[in-house]
């Protein structure tokens, strides 16, 4: 049967990526190979599991402070999760600032949150729209399905929302998603001291908006640290109003378990979607780059920098929560 129009704009794009359920299964059997521990922490609507890699050569038990990357929580972000792989890569290879982070602290990388969501995308050549992109199996954006106290103030455009139709529809209740009540019971499990999650696009960093000094000194790392070792371009750090993320994985880290949470924006859009108009159609090419190894290069070195002036700041230890209530919302797995 010959390819549809639509396929062939899809497949032309999505050839610079793997399917990402199927990299981070045979990234897991790599990793166990070498003698990494790989956690099943769950498994998606539709039965695909959930790795949690635990990177460490460091000795001392449950005394080792530990650290959290996620990727790919939304569906079409791709290459959100290749960077998320490609720093479990480089944190098993090694490198002198790599072995220096995995001695010191357990670095547990979650690379693909939304797998239900990512084969849609896959199966669909990309063509998926704005909440296709997103959602997960039941039409929930993953990122605004955690628990969170309401915060007086103007809510952003794009803050969650209890309409089903809408792309940040936030669930019927907090963690109704298995895959939100996994990484919840993981981070409920781990008491990690720090967390930064891989999205795409726009060469942005956000994080809420320091409310203690102790906060702004910690977050500041997205201000120099972090920028100061991308290779090529340095992304722009956004604090967001508390008001505006209702629901989102950031704040609630930070409510719930006193965790400073930053996402990172991966990529930049290109100047040539002025003179592609037809890729704005097509949401998968406007959100992944053709060239997802250099973005790795570019993000990567500088995401275990970070991770290391993060674990410096915090002294290893979580910041005493805001809500502690929220981390009652989450059962013990």
């Amino acid at each position: 049967m010959p390819e549809r129009a639509g396929e062939r704009v899809g497949s032309r794009w999505l050839r610079f990526y793997p399917n990402p359920v199927t990299a981070t299964v045979e990234l897991a059997q790599r990793a166990r190979a070498l003698g990494c521990q790989v956690e099943e922490i769950g498994t998606s609507s539709r039965g695909h599991p959930l790795f949690a890699f635990h990177l460490s050569s460091a000795t001392g038990g449950t005394g080792v402070p530990r650290l959290l990357v996620t990727g790919q929580i939304h569906a079409a972000e791709f290459v959100a999760g290749f960077v998320a792989r490609a720093l479990v890569e480089r944190l098993l290879g090694g490198g002198p600032e790599a072995r220096l982070l995995v001695q010191q602290a357990v670095v547990c990388v979650v690379p693909l949150l939304n797998p239900d969501g990512a084969l849609r995308v896959w199966r669909r050549w990309g063509w998926v729209g704005l909440a296709g992109s997103r959602v997960t199996a039941n039409g929930v954006d993953p990122n605004r399905n955690f628990p969170y106290v309401p915060v007086p103030g103007r809510r952003g455009w794009n803050s969650s929302s209890e309409r089903t139709w809408s792309p940040y529809y936030r669930g019927p209740q907090p963690l109704s998603e298995p895959e939100c009540m996994a990484l919840a019971r993981l981070c409920l499990r781990e008491g990690f001291c720090a967390a930064l999650h891989f999205h795409s696009f726009g060469g942005v960093v956000f994080f809420p908006e320091p409310d203690t000094q102790e906060c702004a000194r910690i977050f500041d790392v997205f201000r120099t640290v972090f920028p100061a070792h991308q290779t090529w371009c340095r992304y722009r750090p956004v604090p967001e109003p508390w008001s505006t993320l209702a629901g989102q994985l950031d704040l609630f880290l930070l409510d719930a378990f006193g965790v400073p949470s930053a996402t990172v924006e991966v990529s930049r859009p290109s100047k040539q979607l002025v003179w592609q108009p037809h890729r704005w159609l097509h949401f998968f090419s406007l959100a992944n780059p053709p060239d997802p190894h250099r973005w790795a290069e570019n993000d990567v070195p500088a995401t275990i920098a970070a991770l290391a002036a993060l674990l410096e700041r915090t002294g290893g230890r979580p910041l005493k929560p805001r809500h502690p209530e929220l981390a009652l919302q989450v059962p013990a797995g």
